[in-house]
């Protein structure tokens, strides 16, 4: 008996400890959030422009990232937030009508991921060559993954204080992937966010707020928005990228643009930011699910499903890596990153098509990714060659798809390189060269064609292109 009750003491005793530490680390993250938020009053509006800061420069030879939308929408297998519209064109899902408007969040109390994992995502990404990723911290509809101190919509309210993004950030750190946190302002779970659930339908805001008002309303909108963007910039120590998601509430043309983003910079200089905040500015573009017709300028990325879907989709293909490999080479060749989005499912594991997609792109990597990761592209490449080009130390990259049709690649307008090799097999490659043109003569032996062959020409002295 007496040993029952000394085992019951020391688990209170234990419990208490614990609890107590979790409140000591609770205040200690809330006064640094509180500081951060002291700094937005000394911030002055300047116009923003592209980074210089030497440790954001990793962003253009990144090449390939992770994408992950992750919440309570995951719980249904649906998109995120969007399925709650009537009327959307954002929609790849049939019974969408299910979760219109209030039956949404309904979803709230399901959302619980007792076999969460992102030690196993992350593993698994780094070895499929991917150097970055970005996670969903916040969708449209509010959700946020971390026991935030600011609104009602969170872990603190419905996973008991759970954080959902720590584990993840110490994974990316483990596996030496680039942090990068998902954001949108847009919130339609905030009592009174200016919205309206048809998307067939123009909001118009209601008589008793005239301009002042709404001006009034969204500045108390704003105060919010910035308490959780303090506490996404303190929380987690260095955070790589800050990928928003849009800036939406009715008759409003400014939302703090350079302060906002000027006031990220003070707490996290190193930090790339995307330029979906509002105003149109950023370090770099993000055209999203298509690829563009033509390369963007500056710093860009392509963001885009693995599954045509940006949520947990158990029942749609996860694409072949052939399509991957065509969309990564063109963007690298471009000058660009791809940003490639799969959706966890709710008790925090991936599919099994993810890690067998990641297996087949590891294996390519081990021979090729010296081709794509940690190169620049030659924007300009069609303008003198049959194929897609990457660049790095007096070597090119030539990338020979499996959708080139011929077995002679030509470049024109170039001097004769050093030496063409296979980057696969490090074997001497045989071709012509004669009034500035080259001919490199590719046998059905010498090229595989499951995902992505690649020849190397060295330069003593690379060309200008």
């Amino acid at each position: 008996m007496r040993m029952k009750y000394f085992s019951i003491i020391i688990s209170l005793c234990i419990a208490f400890v614990v609890s107590n530490a979790n409140a000591q680390e609770e205040n200690h993250f809330r006064k640094m959030s509180l500081e951060a938020l002291e700094k937005l009053k000394t911030v002055k509006k300047i116009p923003f422009s592209r980074t210089t800061h030497p440790d954001a420069q990793w962003f253009p030879e990144a090449g390939f990232g992770l994408f992950m939308h992750w919440g309570i929408h995951s719980v249904a297998g649906i998109d995120a937030s969007w399925p709650m519209m009537k009327n959307t064109t954002f929609i790849f899902d049939p019974d969408k009508e299910n979760y219109y408007g209030k039956n949404y969040y309904k979803l709230l109390t399901k959302f619980n991921p007792q076999n969460y994992d992102p030690d196993k995502w992350i593993k698994a990404a780094a070895e499929a060559g991917m150097t970055y990723a970005v996670l969903t911290t916040k969708h449209c509809d509010g959700y946020a993954l971390w026991p935030s101190e600011y609104g009602e919509m969170s872990t603190k309210q419905y996973m008991n204080g759970r954080d959902l993004l720590m584990p993840y950030v110490e994974a990316c750190r483990k596996y030496g992937i680039k942090v990068g946190f998902y954001y949108t302002a847009m919130d339609w779970g905030y009592p009174g966010y200016p919205v309206i659930l048809d998307c067939s339908k123009t909001y118009v805001l209601p008589p008793e707020i005239d301009a002042k008002q709404n001006r009034e309303n969204y500045e108390k909108y704003y105060e919010y928005t910035v308490g959780q963007l303090s506490e996404l910039l303190t929380r987690y120590g260095k955070i790589d990228l800050m990928w928003f998601d849009g800036n939406s509430w009715i008759d409003i043309d400014n939302y703090h643009n350079e302060e906002t983003l000027a006031w990220i910079r003070m707490i996290q200089p190193h930090i790339v930011i995307n330029n979906r905040w509002g105003g149109k500015t950023g370090d770099y573009v993000t055209p999203e699910w298509a690829m563009p017709e033509k390369a963007p300028n500056g710093w860009w990325e392509n963001c885009t499903s693995w599954s045509g879907h940006w949520g947990y989709s158990p029942d749609t293909l996860i694409e072949p890596n052939i399509s991957v490999m065509d969309k990564l080479v063109t963007a690298r060749a471009w000058d660009g990153n791809l940003l490639l989005n799969i959706g966890p499912a709710p008790d925090g594991t991936m599919r099994p098509e993810y890690y067998k997609r990641t297996k087949e792109l590891a294996k390519w990597m081990t021979h090729n990714k010296e081709s794509l990761i940690g190169t620049r592209g030659i924007k300009n490449w069609k303008d003198f060659s049959d194929v897609p080009i990457t660049r790095r130390d007096n070597k090119w990259y030539l990338h020979i798809l499996p959708s080139f049709w011929g077995g002679v690649v030509r470049l024109k307008d170039i001097p004769e390189p050093r030496e063409i090799k296979m980057l696969r097999t490090n074997k001497t490659l045989r071709y012509l060269y004669e009034k500035k043109q080259l001919s490199i003569i590719l046998s059905p032996d010498t090229v595989q064609k499951k995902l992505n062959d690649v020849i190397v020409l060295y330069w003593d002295e690379e060309p200008v292109k």
